[in-house]
């Protein structure tokens, strides 16, 4: 039979003490049930642990020896017992979160801060990629739960929006034939040249999406893999782009972009918290997804 940690409790105890009352009295056990557990130990080892020397229970070698190393031990079990309690109690330890580009970079960032106040012994670990890249990682189990702004279709992936966002066709703010206007039909982007992010991103997925029901496919001519990259683009007059609201709102205030009003175009995106259905997330990742929710 396996030992057991009760065995090995009731052995240190009993050594320490030097008694079968005593020690039964101690643990709230009855004196057989302290004989039976180290005449299973000396069985399960093969050797005797105790002398009986007239009444007393003396440590043979094997029993010294085993006294000194069952110390190290039960004390190494006492300590993952109160480290895995307060990795329960989500304590400490390291959050993995997956993150797309724009939440990675403007939005997240504020409840991260807020959360590792709460939790200033956990380490929060960012990793951003575009939607399709964080999605592939999620069913990989690189990590248990990540943030994407784009859509997700995947029955083994869990979608849960929990914010919303929003975004904007921006063209260059002089010596372009859009520059002048603050509002315009899909069909006068027909033909235009578009600056965009790369295949995967969240935000040119939810644009080509919206743009096409209205019946206009985007001519990309330019791709750039980050968001203030393609804002650059536009200002330089490469083409026209559509990205987050949050993303653009300085360069629009300092006039570098001008940002025109789309009509009949929904470029409205939820954010998304996705994991996999059938894995449970850390004590820590519940916390963060718990501060993430309320807002």
């Amino acid at each position: 039979m396996p030992l057991t940690l009760t065995q090995l409790h009731t052995f240190s105890r009993l050594a320490a003490i030097g008694s079968f009352t005593r020690t039964a009295e101690e643990l709230s056990l009855s004196q057989p049930a302290v004989t039976q557990q180290v005449r299973a130990l000396a069985d399960h080892f093969g050797t005797p642990l105790f002398d009986m020397v007239g009444r007393r229970p003396v440590l043979t070698d094997a029993g010294t020896f085993l006294a000194q190393r069952v110390t190290d031990v039960l004390a190494g079990v006492e300590s993952l017992e109160r480290e895995m309690h307060e990795f329960a109690d989500a304590r400490f330890g390291t959050l993995d979160i997956g993150v797309t580009v724009t939440i990675g970079n403007y939005t997240v960032l504020p409840t991260v801060a807020a959360f590792r106040k709460a939790h200033p012994a956990a380490t929060v670990r960012l990793h951003v990629a575009n939607t399709v890249a964080i999605a592939e990682a999620i069913r990989a189990q690189r990590f248990a739960i990540a943030l994407v702004e784009g859509p997700v279709r995947d029955p083994e992936i869990l979608v849960e929006p929990y914010a919303s966002d929003e975004l904007t066709l921006i063209v260059p703010p002089h010596d372009h034939r859009l520059s002048g206007l603050d509002t315009i039909d899909p069909s006068q982007l027909d033909g235009e040249a578009f600056v965009a992010r790369e295949e995967g991103s969240g935000t040119r997925t939810v644009a080509e999406d919206a743009l096409r029901v209205v019946g206009v496919t985007p001519d990309v001519v330019l791709t750039l893999p980050s968001g203030e990259g393609v804002a650059r683009a536009v200002e330089a007059g490469l083409g026209v782009a559509i990205l987050p609201l949050i993303v653009v709102e300085r360069a629009v205030a300092a006039g570098r972009v001008k940002p025109v009003h789309v009509t009949g175009v929904d470029f409205r995106r939820p954010f998304s918290i996705i994991r996999l259905r059938e894995r449970t997330p850390s004590p820590l990742a519940q916390r963060f997804l718990t501060m993430l929710r309320g807002g």
